[in-house]
């Protein structure tokens, strides 16, 4: 029994140490986070109901910034990172892809 418990602590060590290393890489810790922000923004919005308000509504920019506005703090601040991290996935993808056309 001993045994095998020093194996499971000695394996769990190990997959623990290759988390982490996976978790240096952008796309991991890029796409782990904005899943994390929308877990947060699926709890907090209604998607059905914003698209059907937004297709009653006359122009979607002016929708946008009334609902944005008249959102909780939590919500507004969601948002806002979401957007970070989509921009900061576009940006590594186009790197990573300039990166390996200039490589080949």
């Amino acid at each position: 029994m001993t045994i095998l418990t020093m194996k499971n602590r000695i394996m769990f060590g190990v997959y623990f140490l290759y988390s982490m290393r996976k978790l240096k890489n952008p796309f991991i810790a890029e796409s782990f986070v904005f899943v994390m922000l929308a877990i947060i923004l699926s709890i907090f919005i209604s998607v059905p109901n914003v698209l059907s308000n937004m297709l009653h509504s006359e122009s979607f920019y002016h929708y946008f910034i009334i609902a944005f506005s008249n959102t909780e703090l939590l919500v507004q601040t969601s948002l806002v990172l979401t957007g970070i991290t989509i921009l900061f996935f576009v940006r590594n993808i186009t790197v990573h892809a300039i990166l390996k056309t200039r490589l080949a």
